[in-house]
């Protein structure tokens, strides 16, 4: 997976419920750097506007739709595989509740932080892979379903001003992210041209030992899936002026 799992688009979730007069019906925005409204509003966004919203830029996010997503691991690593992903929905944003908010200050270039437990991350579509997990070879192509549990997700990140019209836009260039699941669990079909016993086997090998797998794949993982999550937010952020998310 060149592109783990995410979706700033909770921070999205803040920036849109923030808009003035866009939602009517929804709470009103908060100040700069106020983070115990912003976190509530995260909250909020997460279980009602998990759906998208068209007039915002908005794109879904539970599920959100992943059309390619790579991990390539290095020879050197003790997970030496080429897996991709086509074609996979992640689903389990809506369940997604903020811990921590740090920054959203009127200065954009300033380090902000969000933290977030979530009931689950599934991550379901075609996959096809090759190469070595382990001490174990590993080879197939089909259906997959990878799901994190009991997530703690962390996201920091800054903006890079972007005038246009005028006005300046918030833009995100550079994101870091860390996934913490207390459990992966791995259901991976037609492993070695579809072989019952190997299949089985192995699947069976993924689920004992996920802790010293995903330690050897999260690096790769968390920069893949924050691009994804990234793209999404600068979808948002390039609707409206920065100011222009936030009451005075």
């Amino acid at each position: 997976m060149d592109k783990l799992f995410t979706i700033l688009f909770f921070i999205i979730s803040v920036f849109i419920v923030c808009i003035l007069g866009e939602f009517p019906n929804d709470p009103q925005p908060c100040k700069f750097g106020d983070t115990e409204c912003i976190g509530k509003l995260i909250d909020y966004l997460m279980s009602e506007k998990y759906d998208g919203d068209d007039s915002l830029n908005l794109k879904q996010i539970d599920p959100l739709f992943l059309k390619k997503v790579r991990i390539h691991q290095a020879e050197d690593s003790p997970v030496n595989v080429d897996l991709i992903l086509t074609n996979n929905s992640l689903y389990g944003w809506k369940t997604a509740k903020i811990q921590k908010v740090k920054g959203f200050n009127k200065d954009m270039t300033k380090k902000n932080q969000l933290i977030f437990k979530v009931d689950y991350l599934t991550l379901v579509g075609d996959y096809s892979i090759d190469g070595k997990i382990l001490i174990l070879p590993i080879k197939g192509s089909g259906q997959s379903n990878i799901t994190m549990i009991d997530v703690t997700l962390q996201m920091d990140f800054v903006g890079t001003p972007m005038e246009k019209d005028g006005e300046t836009y918030m833009t995100i260039r550079e994101m870091q992210m860390d996934a913490e699941p207390k459990q992966i669990i791995y259901k991976v079909d037609n492993l070695f041209n579809g072989d019952k016993t190997l299949g089985d086997n192995m699947n069976l090998f993924l689920n004992e030992n996920w802790p010293d797998i995903y330690q050897e794949v999260k690096e790769s993982l968390a920069k893949g899936f924050s691009e994804i999550y990234a793209d999404v937010i600068n979808q948002v952020l390039s609707k409206y002026p920065y100011e222009k998310f936030f009451a005075e």
